[in-house]
């Protein structure tokens, strides 16, 4: 298997916009894809509409003992015909019940990591649909020599994110499998205040490569997506008090005391230790 790509998914059932955003990443996917061996999974989180997948497969059990549930094979093909999602690259769809009012993207994020067949991964939001050509020979190409490649996300202003920005972000980026798994995966305390696990994320990402330093990671501009629906996740955070409250837990799970700081959280200064390609 060439490439796993992982994409974060959940519809709240009440826009369409999001599904024909998702319907596009999926089918850029299937165009570009060319001759290399791709897998897709699908990191449901608790999406309304895709409630029966729970009544389709037996339930499995996460290392904290919560349910999600892994749609493959015939059952999967027989389930993707019926909703319309025929793409032939999806090898699994994984739904994670949203049986409290959370984000639990992390979690689910961290079963796909286990289920994926390939030592390079891909991690897309279902709305973040490429729009540069041959994205994924140059994400393969990429992965041979980087073992961590961000690409360049454009807004729904038509905006890109500059090599300069400090944001962090949580799609449109290539990781080889073992250094994600061994840097720690996706934060799932993360759950308990639905946001901060791009934060999360990035921080243990730049100790690890600090600590490993023949590793390299990179930013280029020559893969891109289009951020078109965000804030599917927002009716799940409290954003009057987020800022403050990940701050305080962030400072408790790492010893950071601001993780938005690029002096007391250096992972969001790229030029510390991801090289500019563009």
């Amino acid at each position: 298997m060439d490439l796993s790509i992982i994409i974060a998914h959940y519809d709240p059932g009440d826009s369409l916009k999001c599904i024909e955003s998702f319907h596009k990443t999926l089918s850029k996917i299937e165009s570009q894809k060319g001759n290399y061996k791709i897998e897709v999974i699908i990191a449901d989180d608790g999406s309304k509409s895709h409630e029966d997948i729970q009544h389709l497969v037996p339930p499995l059990l996460d290392h904290d003992e919560r349910y999600f549930y892994n749609l493959k094979g015939t059952l999967l093909e027989n389930w993707k015909k019926k909703m319309g999602f025929n793409y032939p690259s999806i090898s699994n769809w994984l739904y994670l019940p949203k049986n409290n009012p959370m984000m639990s993207k992390a979690r689910i994020g961290n079963a796909a990591i286990t289920t994926s067949l390939s030592t390079n991964l891909f991690f897309l939001d279902d709305d973040n649909y490429f729009i540069s050509d041959n994205t994924i020979h140059t994400i393969i190409t990429l992965l041979k020599k980087y073992s961590f490649v961000v690409g360049q996300i454009q807004d729904n202003n038509r905006r890109f994110r500059s090599y300069s920005s400090n944001r962090v972000q949580g799609t449109t980026f290539g990781i080889i499998k073992n250094h994600l798994i061994e840097a720690g995966s996706f934060g799932e305390w993360t759950e308990e205040i639905s946001c901060g696990i791009d934060s999360d994320l990035w921080w243990k990402l730049y100790f690890y490569f600090k600590k490993n330093p023949t590793l390299k990671a990179c930013y280029t501009s020559d893969i891109q997506t289009l951020d078109s629906c965000s804030k599917r996740w927002k009716i799940h955070i409290n954003t009057f008090f987020r800022n403050y409250t990940l701050k305080k837990i962030f400072k408790r799970v790492h010893g950071c005391n601001n993780y938005r700081n690029i002096i007391k959280n250096p992972s969001r200064n790229k030029s510390k230790w991801i090289i500019n390609l563009s």
